[in-house]
């Protein structure tokens, strides 16, 4: 039985906001997950039976924490808003030693600094994300260094099923691919409806799993140029894409050869090429380099 000032329901959430004398920031993307069954399965896949110890990017006023933290998780918590710092005072002083709170912005620390700091190898990155900086924030999971053995991650609907698509289908995206490099991605939530946030989004939401692999053999660099280069324009050529990115070392026409010389069609869009077309494509760049 949640208790009055418990934020995982609408009713508790609005004494939570009263309390603290706030509304959720549009500014900030704040939509607050009120729905205690879709808490409970995003612990489960973080958790995963294993875990404990959890680096959790925006808590806001704690819903989420709160479920991980009764589980028996140490959660490392990033929060940008300090109007929730008395909500996380108290999850922290009812879960003694369990609960640290950083304040600043997450993608402007280093995540892999603060995880060392707490004295912790490696940790389960966990978040629902604002929708607006949802691709930066997974491509500062990319970049970061220290062996996080899942993330668990609350997006846009629309967004996930872009990421989930398999390189080499007209929905793949640039992120969907460059997170390939370091990680397999896998439904956990494949629909979480409006009604389940204070403020309602307009869209639906989903839970991707990120389970990281050994990374492709061809290195980030040289990966990530050419398959960011390949979709800055996606409606374009691939020969023609290249040729107008930054840093391109060929012009069109000898990129049309380079290409050919890989047996990858030079006429084909970024959307076409699989996966491993484009760690060949990388690795060609690379050597040439």
């Amino acid at each position: 039985m949640l208790d009055k000032e418990d934020p995982r329901s609408p009713s508790g959430l609005e004494r939570v906001l009263r309390q603290l004398e706030m509304a959720p920031s549009h500014q900030w993307g704040q939509n607050f997950l009120v729905d205690l069954a879709v808490l409970e399965r995003i612990a489960d896949l973080a958790l995963d039976g294993k875990t404990t110890r959890v680096l959790e990017i925006g808590p806001g006023v704690g819903a989420l924490t709160l479920t991980l933290l009764e589980r028996g998780a140490e959660v490392l918590a990033l929060e940008l808003d300090t109007r929730v710092r008395p909500m996380l005072d108290r999850w922290g002083a009812e879960f003694p030693g369990q609960l640290t709170v950083v304040y600043g912005d997450a993608l402007a620390v280093s995540w892999s600094d603060l995880v060392k700091e707490k004295g912790w190898d490696t940790a389960t990155v966990v978040g629902n994300l604002p929708y607006y900086i949802t691709a930066p924030l997974l491509g500062h999971l990319i970049d970061e260094p220290f062996p996080w053995p899942r993330a668990v991650m609350m997006v846009q609907r629309e967004v996930a099923e872009r990421l989930s698509a398999e390189p080499g289908v007209r929905a793949s995206s640039t992120l969907g691919v460059l997170l390939r490099y370091r990680a397999d991605i896998t439904p956990g939530i494949r629909s979480v409806e409006p009604a389940s946030f204070v403020p309602a989004p307009e869209v639906f939401s989903s839970v991707l799993q990120l389970i990281p692999h050994t990374p492709l053999p061809v290195g980030w660099d040289a990966f990530r140029w050419v398959v960011r280069a390949g979709f800055q324009h996606r409606r374009k050529m691939l020969r023609q894409a290249l040729a107008q990115a930054p840093g391109s070392p060929f012009s069109k026409n000898e990129w049309q050869v380079f290409l050919e010389g890989l047996q990858i069609s030079s006429s084909a869009r970024a959307e076409a090429l699989s996966l491993e077309e484009w760690v060949r494509l990388a690795s060609a760049v690379e050597q040439r380099k």
